[in-house]
């Protein structure tokens, strides 16, 4: 339902210097510790700034802002390590999952993921695990610092309210809404048809035919299917499960049968050993979309909605009973407040079109990866409006806390360029 842009690119500026080396002729502009920031670094940060805002130049004002969080991020890392801060595989590799996930979901699957970078997503793993590493033990300084948490009191809420008041931004349009969602499952059938193609080729390998060629030709994974299915090298850790599995209990040469992801099937060939590492090609075939399996949720869903405008049953225990939004259906599908701007345009027409206390038809939500849909209860509607104490309390508490940390966090930070290097080159 939910469109995040402040999540697209806080994760692109947590992978950019990762992903995009030093260039020959780039400028250090700073070094904190043993790490340095570069001109490109800078630059990237900056347009990718300006893309996910729709901004079509950048003040210099802001454009500071933006490289003193680098700074800031550089220097908690560097105490990190000077404190021997540490991170597991594990929690590596948990975080990196997630992270991928959460993109993958942003910007449209990961095919899409794939094509933004120019390369699959086995070898994004890669260059992405140790950038990470760094971020993680940063966070975990961060968490030990402030794991008290940001407390304000009401004075301190009715004081900053007082002073910035003229300068808050406005609240909102919203509406207070709970939800019923189901995803859309892939169906023996789609599975199924997607062996069977998988099978086929398997056939054509087994009769000589080239790998690379079948790869390029009928690949799913478009960022490695240019490479003729290459993935490079990767350990365990970096694949999902049944993938490694299967990976790593093929010999040099081998070609797997079909393997299940829940990205389709997958057919390996294992092309060398190092130690632990493992580098391979593969060949992948989606899950094809067949209507029909569409066509049972939407039923499903739409049934929902009439026993509950019948009477049958509440919103509330429909949403127990057959959501499968973990985090709502326990409160009865309730998510809250949600401004406008992070709604899609189908749930905002949906909504327009019904009044407080009705249920929207079914929605589709997700990307062409992972979707599936939801039926929306809209339980009131609030307009923009200035905020103010009586009616915007918690949000200016928020408010207060966030600017409170902020001084927190900078107060911390000038402690610590005491005993961190720190030099700025413009």
């Amino acid at each position: 339902m939910f469109g995040s842009n402040v999540l697209i690119t806080v994760i692109f500026l947590l992978l950019s210097s990762a992903i995009y080396p030093q260039q020959e002729g780039d400028r250090i502009i700073a070094i904190v510790g043993n790490e340095i920031i570069l001109e490109s670094d800078f630059q990237y940060q900056v347009q990718l700034y300006a893309r996910q805002n729709k901004l079509t130049q950048i003040p210099p004002a802001l454009a500071q802002q933006i490289f003193q969080q680098m700074l800031t991020d550089k220097i908690i890392y560097a105490k990190a390590v000077q404190e021997g801060i540490e991170v597991t595989d594990d929690e590596i590799s948990r975080e990196l999952q997630y992270r991928i996930e959460s993109l993958s979901n942003q910007v449209g699957g990961i095919t899409a993921l794939e094509e933004i970078y120019g390369m699959s997503i086995g070898k994004l793993r890669i260059i992405l695990r140790d950038e990470l590493a760094k971020n993680l033990k940063a966070d975990k300084l961060k968490r030990k610092k402030f794991s008290g948490g940001i407390k304000v009191s009401d004075r301190e809420v009715r004081e900053f309210f007082n002073t910035y008041r003229d300068s808050l931004p406005p609240a909102s349009e919203e509406y207070e809404l709970s939800h019923i969602a189901v995803t859309r499952s892939i169906s023996q059938a789609e599975k199924d048809e997607a062996r069977q193609k998988a099978l086929r080729l398997i056939d054509s390998l087994n009769n000589g035919a080239d790998f690379s060629a079948l790869a390029k030709k009928y690949s799913d994974d478009k960022g490695s299917a240019v490479n003729g299915g290459n993935l490079g090298p990767g350990k365990r850790g970096m694949f999902v499960k049944n993938f490694e599995d299967a990976l790593f209990s093929l010999s040099i040469g081998e070609i797997s049968q079909p393997v299940e992801t829940e990205f389709g099937y997958h057919i390996i060939l294992l092309d060398e050993i190092d130690g632990e590492i493992r580098t391979a090609r593969h060949i992948l075939i989606k899950y094809p979309r067949l209507e029909s399996s569409d066509m049972e949720t939407l039923l499903m869903l739409s049934d929902v909605k009439s026993q509950i405008e019948r009477g049958d049953i509440t919103f509330e225990e429909a949403a127990a009973k057959y959501s499968q939004d973990e985090s709502t259906k326990s409160n009865g599908g309730y998510i809250g407040f949600v401004p406008v701007e992070r709604l899609s345009e189908d749930v905002t027409k949906a909504l327009e079109k019904i009044s407080d206390g009705q249920i929207t038809e079914p929605i589709r939500i997700g990307d062409d990866f992972s979707y599936g849909y939801e039926i929306l209860k809209r339980i009131s509607y609030v307009p923009s409006h200035k905020l103010n104490l009586e009616q915007d309390y918690d949000r200016i508490k928020k408010l207060a806390s966030f600017f409170k940390e902020g001084k927190e966090m900078e107060k911390w930070v000038n402690e610590m360029r005491e005993t961190i290097y720190v030099d700025v080159k413009f």
